[in-house]
Parts: C-alpha cells; structure tokens; sequence
C-alpha cells in the first residue's frame, strides 16, 4: 500500500472516531527538543512515523471520572481508546505500532516518555504558545492529542511555520496566577514550567486534592473556536430497566420478524 494511500486511510480512520485533525512526524528528521531518553526511537526503536491526533474538547477538560480512590480525565480515557484504536487498526494491515507509555520516567517533575506536545508540532497539527501548550488554528489550545508510534511509513506533514497566534497577544501571561509566562520572550522559551508545576503541587497539596489543576492559560486563550462543553456521561438502558409494558412490547415486535 502507498503512504499516501494509507495516510489517507489513517486520517479517515481517525475522524471517525471524532478526531478533526491528523498529522505525521518523522522520527528521523526532526525532535532536535526531545529530551534526552524521550525520543521516539526511545519508545519504539523501530519507529517510522509518529502519527498525532487532535480531539476538540471544551471547558470541561478537566472533567474527570472517579472509581473508588482511581481518579482519571474522561477526555483521556476517550484519546487512549481512540489511540487503541488505531494501533489494531494499523496492526490489522501487517503493520507494527504501538502507544507510548503513560507513566513519567520522571514523576518529580512530571516529564513523560514522550512528550505528546512535541508530537504535535512535529506533526504540524499546530504551534507551542506562551504557556508552552500547543495552539491550533481550529480550536485554540482547547484539544486532546493523541499519540501512537509505527513502523509504517508514512509522509510527514510539514510544521505549521505560518501560524502564529501569540504574536501580539499576552492574554495568558497577564492572567498566569504565579506569572510563569513572560511576554517579552517568544513563546515557548518564556514559560516557567517549574513555577507552573510547584504551584499546581502546592495547591493540590494544600486543598487536599479538591483543586489539582489550573487551566487558566488554557481557558482563556482567545484564539480558535471556543467549545464549552464536549463530553457527555450517559447511562444505556437496559431491557430490565423498562415498565414491564414497554418490554413486552418490545419482545412483541421482535417476534414479529
């Protein structure tokens, strides 16, 4: 199969599942910002592409799903399944892939296999703004981004050099409640991640876990289209659910066929 051909399959795959952008990176040309022990070859030493997904999600983001003392983002739960997805998609044509692993290689200061940021802007699915968090043209900084490593070879896509949504603008590193982000130094070099982080820490620390996140960079930032709500938990009924009157007639039709 041709890459462009699979690519194009790939991508079409990908939106069904809810994904409006896809894109690949080369993992031999390129990651020069990858931290050592964090390239994609690191993950996957047979890797060929790096396919990056984006999910639109809103201001409920941070809505997470709690089971017992286990707490998890839903949007990250809907990005790895799609991930999954994919991978039995591409292992299914003969293919290779495979995720990256979702534990920090350094929990301290949160630094994770492979930086899905990274990922992204390699892919061209948008650009690093101030608050080093990736900004696309489509919905701003509000996305989901998924990633998964093969050995399929696909054409990369080319960074998104043209776009440049921080210029002029400032609004995160007035709003950023410990100014991690400076205006002055272009994006992503001005932000702090350390003061970031600690303070995220620190307050997760001092409510006892009732706030864990900020979002404020995120929330606010003006570009792309402004989503407020994308995730909806709903509850399937079941036959057993039913007024005994609407199983029966339900039963009925289908002894009808």
């Amino acid at each position: 199969m041709s890459e462009k051909r699979l690519k194009n399959e790939v991508a079409h795959f990908l939106r069904s599942l809810g994904a409006f952008k896809t894109g690949v990176a080369d993992p031999h040309a390129g990651f020069a910002h990858a931290l050592k022990g964090c390239h994609p070859l690191d993950v996957m030493n047979n890797c060929r592409s790096i396919i990056a997904y984006a999910l639109n999600i809103g201001l409920d983001y941070y809505t997470a799903l709690d089971y017992e003392s286990n707490n998890i983002r839903i949007g990250h739960l809907y990005r790895d399944w799609t991930g999954l997805q994919l991978i039995t998609f591409l292992r299914k044509k003969g293919y290779d892939a495979t995720e990256v692993p979702r534990e920090h290689i350094d929990e301290k200061n949160k630094i994770a296999a492979l930086s899905f940021k990274l990922a992204a802007y390699e892919a061209g699915l948008g650009v690093f703004g101030r608050p080093s968090i990736i900004i696309t043209p489509e919905y701003g900084p509000r996305v989901n981004i998924g990633v998964v490593l093969t050995n399929a070879a696909l054409e990369p896509n080319k960074l998104m050099e043209n776009f440049k949504p921080c210029k002029g603008c400032s609004v995160c590193a007035k709003i950023c409640p410990v100014h991690a982000i400076k205006a002055d130094i272009p994006p992503p070099t001005g932000f702090q991640r350390k003061k970031c982080v600690s303070f995220v820490d620190w307050v997760k620390e001092e409510t006892n876990g009732r706030i864990k996140l900020c979002g404020c960079c995120y929330d606010k930032c003006p570009t792309g289209k402004l989503v407020r709500k994308t995730l909806k938990v709903k509850k399937w009924t079941t036959l057993n659910g039913l007024t005994p009157k609407d199983r029966e007639e339900i039963v009925a039709q289908y002894a009808k066929q």
